[in-house]
């Protein structure tokens, strides 16, 4: 079982030039951003497994600063791959290795997702929604389950919550009934069949504490990495591109 599954999107230069700054919180870099003042509320991002600074990462989380959010988005998988990219996950030229992704249980980004948190809270944010993209679905979701008074809402684009079962010696299922929000569930027709509404993964998501309000919006048309690494200049990626930021716009609004 690999993060990715097969014919998804590959690594993507990142063509876009970030408006925000690099800061140190408790020993971890992060990338912020913010177009308001004093905004009350941010979204707190997960990246892939090409990191803080693949593909449309930094586009995207430019976006939710100008929607008037403090947008956070952490160098969360260090020691790199074969060198990283920017100094974070795998190299462009990587593929998925196994070993090297068991090095990332929970235990080990808890400590860093506690620094995102604090400096947060440091900058008067009271509510946080947690966005991860692939791989950066499982810590979205093990923060909103441990932080349930301040993630009020979270969003996975093109989940591979999997490797709570492949790589890090625990059960998936048991994970996502943990979690203490709800959630936008956003996967690509090329995604796992697992990570259907209907399903074991389904079911688990609903028996949580929020679980009612969760919500699957399914991307036939796209594989799986398309929101950060598929090519807009494809007229299809480039649509579902804008849907999906759009769904999570709205769910979000609704939380913070």
């Amino acid at each position: 079982m690999t993060c990715c599954p097969p014919g998804s999107h590959p690594y993507l230069q990142a063509e876009y030039t970030g408006t925000g700054s690099v800061v140190t919180e408790g020993g971890i870099d992060f990338y912020i951003n913010k177009t308001s003042e004093n905004p009350t509320s941010a979204v707190l991002m997960f990246p892939d497994i090409w990191g803080w600074n693949g593909g449309r990462v930094r586009a995207i989380a430019d976006y939710w600063a100008s929607c008037g959010y403090l947008v956070v988005l952490p160098k969360l998988l260090n020691p790199v791959f074969e060198g990283g990219t920017d100094g974070d996950a795998m190299a462009p030229t990587s593929t998925f290795n196994m070993d090297w992704i068991k090095q990332f249980p929970w235990s080990v980004q808890k400590p860093k997702v506690d620094a995102a948190l604090k400096l947060c809270k440091d900058k008067g944010i009271a509510k946080i929604a947690v966005l991860g993209f692939c791989y950066g679905g499982h810590p979205a979701c093990w923060a909103s389950s441990e932080n349930p008074d301040l993630i009020t809402c979270g969003a996975v684009f093109h989940p591979s919550m999997q490797l709570e079962s492949f790589a890090f010696g625990g059960k998936m299922e048991d994970l996502m009934k943990t979690v203490k929000c709800p959630f936008l569930i956003a996967p690509a027709g090329g995604d796992l069949p697992m990570f259907a509404e209907e399903g074991d993964f389904g079911a688990a998501l609903k028996a949580s504490a929020k679980g009612s309000e969760c919500v699957w919006k399914l991307y036939p048309d796209m594989a799986h990495g398309w929101t950060c690494r598929g090519d807009i200049g494809d007229e299809k990626v480039k649509r579902d591109c804008e849907d999906v930021i759009k769904n999570a716009t709205e769910f979000f609004a609704k939380y913070l």
